[in-house]
């Protein structure tokens, strides 16, 4: 869960920005969690209650977001696909391919010890907002990756599940070279898993994802998930990131702690 949430902050200034370079500082002054982050904690909250119906926490954090926003530096940019359909009453599922079912279900991944219990939650956390084929799949995949990587600590097993999903994952330098800024699950999640199998810790993991010039928070926060079952978060950014957290949106640190307590972290 962290993973996603410290990839999240380190990328949030770079979100539009079109930057290609990896060498930034890793958190400035208006570094922040983004609707990446809070979608995350809204996942992660169902599951330390019990929750097998996802909608309402996910629906509900733009409310939150709405009366507690105040003390972000930045926006959090939820999707005008998503916030639409909350505003229009969030009625049935929608049928999106975004990447937003994958960028927040991590903590799926680390709550369950069983593949297929995980799954299965991958897709429940999806189909509220992201009912689509693809969007399932992207969840699926993620979780899949996280919780493979925490098992065994093995970037080859990893890239074996990944490409159970998407076939071959593109080389790190072809996607240096093409990747342009793109909003989907198909588009987005293979080049994650490919960084995250493709780089040896956590920081040039993030510093690669939010640095190919596309939805770098999105990014660095699913690249992030992956590569913190795989690597785990070094100390000073597990703190920083925290520290930013409680500072922007107080209570997301706290339910942080609680789900590490209880699921484990790394």
């Amino acid at each position: 869960m962290l993973g996603a949430i410290a990839g999240d902050i380190i990328g949030s200034v770079h979100e539009f920005s079109r930057n290609s370079d990896a060498s930034f500082p890793l958190f400035v002054e208006r570094s922040c969690p983004t609707d990446d982050s809070l979608l995350t904690w809204a996942v992660a909250e169902s599951i330390l209650r019990g929750e097998r119906n996802y909608k309402p926490r996910l629906v509900g954090m733009i409310g939150y977001y709405e009366k507690h926003g105040h003390d972000a530096p930045l926006s959090a940019a939820f999707g005008s696909g998503f916030s639409g359909w909350v505003y229009g009453g969030a009625r049935g599922e929608r049928e999106s391919y975004g990447n937003g079912s994958a960028m927040r279900v991590s903590p799926v991944a680390w709550a369950f010890d069983d593949l297929e219990t995980a799954l299965e939650h991958a897709t429940l956390s999806a189909r509220p907002s992201h009912a689509h084929p693809e969007g399932i799949k992207g969840a699926q995949a993620v979780a899949a990756a996280i919780w493979t990587a925490r098992k065994t600590r093995n970037p080859a097993a990893v890239r074996a599940v990944a490409e159970n999903f998407y076939g071959p994952l593109p080389d790190l330098e072809v996607i240096r070279q093409t990747h342009t800024y793109n909003e989907t699950c198909q588009g987005c999640v293979p080049e994650c898993l490919a960084i995250a199998v493709g780089t040896g810790d956590f920081e040039s993991a993030v510093r690669f994802a939010a640095s190919v010039r596309g939805d770098a928070d999105t990014l660095a926060a699913i690249t992030g998930s992956i590569s913190q079952a795989l690597w785990g978060v070094p100390q000073a950014i597990r703190e920083q990131s925290l520290a930013i957290a409680a500072r922007c949106y107080p209570g997301l640190e706290r339910t942080v702690a609680e789900f590490e307590a209880r699921f484990g972290g790394y």
